[in-house]
């Protein structure tokens, strides 16, 4: 059944956790966590204890997010030293399986996400989101190069899939051996290129194709509906990805963001008023078999927030709970409407005391 997380983690801190239970979420998944140490791979015993912080709080880690770069940059680049890189994922992906978290998020991008502002101040009322366009990143304006998550260094589609099939080939094995699903997020912003550095899962087409390559039922999409909705030709990708991977239980998590424009200049903005109707989202969604989870993805930064964006965070999730109640109380309302309609006119009985019963 489709539910709701709080996703995006950085920290298993008690503010959160608390915050989550007393928002009815029981539900977690991490980013990058800086509760966890990362050298070459994650160690059992550092997941397990991340892991057992959430217990203590009664929520349920669903994923983590994002392997650091560093654990696999060779290996999406095919460089010297891959296989000892792919090793070690395995032994991370191992490390999520004993400690029971059933799902790892990952791209294969290794120039990661671009963005030319990253706080712009142009969402409603002054709000700071994150922008791109493509004129500026070809003037060598990059905002997010000091996240330390890109490795520029040339590299052709061919080859990169090439890389992705060798990788997928070796690690998949290692997920059905121990419980754990990969789910793919699509590269952000959904180019074909950039500054050299090509990028393969742009559409819908190109997760069709890992799909073939991969072949295992460990193995999905993770649904960014942001950035399928920045792909040119705006929400109908949105839409197409649910039709095409939702029925056949491909679909393993999804963000919820929305932009305003599509490649090549869009900029990020609040939930309802991007480029896709939110509630026809989610009733597509509900509707196609999909039984993962949904967390709130990147945020606008408003006044007053936290870096995280827990204002921002709280309202996404009520708003995505309160659609999802009211697709459900509408479904359960025709539900009933059917049947009763199904079940024919029915007969009143006559509850009337004629003249006679009232003189006896």
């Amino acid at each position: 059944m489709m539910r709701l997380a709080y996703g995006q983690l950085r920290s298993a801190d008690r503010e959160t956790l608390l915050n989550a239970r007393q928002m009815g979420i029981d539900r977690v998944q991490f980013n990058l966590p800086f509760d966890l140490p990362a050298d070459r791979y994650w160690k059992y015993e550092d997941v397990a204890r991340l892991r057992e912080q959430c217990d203590a709080y009664g929520v349920t880690v669903e994923a983590m997010e994002n392997l650091p770069i560093r654990f696999y940059d060779k290996a999406m680049l095919g460089l010297e030293g891959r296989d000892e890189q792919i090793d070690n994922v395995c032994e991370s992906i191992y490390s999520l399986g004993r400690a029971g978290i059933p799902v790892l998020g990952y791209h294969f991008s290794p120039s990661f996400v671009w963005r030319t502002d990253n706080r712009a101040p142009v969402g409603r009322s002054g709000a700071r989101v994150q922008a791109f366009d493509l004129a500026l990143q070809q003037q060598g304006i990059d905002d997010m190069a000091d996240f330390g998550q890109r490795r520029d260094v040339p590299i052709c589609a061919d080859r990169l899939w090439e890389n992705f099939a060798y990788f997928m080939e070796r690690v998949i094995p290692a997920c059905e051996s121990c419980g754990v699903t990969m789910a793919l997020h699509p590269d952000d912003p959904p180019l074909p290129s950039l500054s050299g550095i090509d990028r393969l899962f742009i559409d819908v087409e190109s997760y069709k194709r890992a799909e073939e390559i991969v072949r295992s039922p460990n193995w999905g999409l993770l649904l960014c509906i942001g950035t399928f909705s920045q792909m040119a030709g705006g929400a109908k990708n949105i839409f197409e990805a649910i039709d095409e991977f939702g029925p056949r239980g491909r679909i393993i998590y999804a963000h919820m963001r929305d932009v305003q424009g599509t490649v090549p200049k869009f900029q990020e903005c609040f939930l309802g008023e991007g480029n896709f109707d939110p509630f026809e989202v989610l009733y597509a969604l509900g509707h196609s078999g999909f039984d993962g989870f949904i967390v709130s993805d990147h945020v606008p930064a408003i006044e007053g927030d936290t870096a995280w964006g827990h204002r921002v965070r709280y309202a996404d999730t009520g708003y995505m709970r309160g659609l999802m109640e009211a697709i459900d109380k509408m479904e359960r309302r025709q539900r009933a409407a059917a049947e009763q309609k199904a079940a024919g006119p029915q007969t009143k009985k006559d509850t009337s005391v004629g003249k006679e019963g009232i003189e006896g």
